[in-house]
């Protein structure tokens, strides 16, 4: 079973360009789910992101926005940076750039949810027609929220775990290139993979650490 994941992810980052990873401990694969973020701890997240993201194309939406997550009892799981970004009045174009990205996360979130079977191409953004088929499956933004929290189930734990994998090894992959300074000629788009992989190391709750703002991604 381990030899099988192993050919299955290293075949997989070829595919894409990353020649120079073998998983060489099959141990590197084991997990524990139980140390996983709970199925409503992600559907929160997922919302979390997702209505930043509206915001994001309006400002003016915050307030909205804000009362609520509280009145839906989520606020708690909205990070100490979201927090500041939700209460400010004026947002940097930098901030803004960095939130932007953070539609990925949410849609790799959902995929793990389930909500959604079209993973995204590692060389490509999440499509259009993707991110409306998320939002599809979602409470509308204003809606209440525990019937849809209370019945979510992850998709197979093994699958979300390797998926994981395979973003850390990208992750790592153009990291040594950066340092070694090379260029790298893989077959995946950087920021969407990072997203990705941040998302999916939140949560499996990588190095214990349950924080989104403090989500470690080395590798």
């Amino acid at each position: 079973m381990l030899a099988t994941r192993i050919t299955r992810i290293e075949e997989r980052l070829s595919l894409h360009g990353v020649n120079n990873y073998q998983i060489s401990y099959p141990e590197y694969l084991n997990f524990d789910q139980e140390h996983f973020a709970t199925p409503r701890e992600v559907g929160c997240r997922v919302m979390i992101l997702t209505a930043i993201a509206y915001t994001i194309q309006d400002e003016t939406k915050k307030y909205g926005i804000v009362k609520w997550l509280k009145e839906e009892n989520i606020w708690s799981h909205v990070s100490e940076k979201e927090v500041a970004y939700l209460n400010s009045r004026t947002t940097g174009e930098d901030e803004i750039v960095d939130l932007s990205w953070k539609i990925e996360a949410a849609y790799i979130l959902a995929w793990a949810l389930g909500l959604v079977d079209d993973k995204p191409m590692p060389g490509e953004e999440a499509t259009e027609a993707q991110i409306n088929n998320m939002i599809q499956q979602l409470p509308a933004l204003g809606d209440q929220l525990e019937p849809f929290l209370s019945q979510l189930t992850f998709r197979d734990t093994t699958e979300i775990y390797d998926e994981n994998i395979f973003y850390e090894l990208t992750t790592s992959h153009f990291r040594d290139t950066l340092f070694s300074g090379g260029k790298s000629r893989a077959d995946v788009h950087v920021p969407a993979s990072f997203e990705r992989h941040l998302a999916l190391n939140w949560l499996r709750r990588f190095m214990s650490v349950q924080d989104w703002d403090d989500t470690d991604t080395s590798t």
